[in-house]
């Protein structure tokens, strides 16, 4: 998963994509902020289940 710094750095169409991949809900509605940190948030719960 991107880190933080590198989901910045994306367009918020990638972001939303991303998003969309991994089934972030209320996407459609978020922010470039929101859908960074919800990726963010995303990528360190599916670390920690997978462990």
């Amino acid at each position: 998963m991107a880190g933080k710094r590198e989901l910045r750095q994306s367009s918020e169409s990638e972001l939303y994509q991303r998003a969309s991949d991994q089934g972030v809900p209320g996407r459609s509605k978020m922010s470039h902020d929101e859908l960074v940190d919800a990726l963010a948030r995303a990528g360190r719960r599916r670390k920690t289940t997978a462990a």
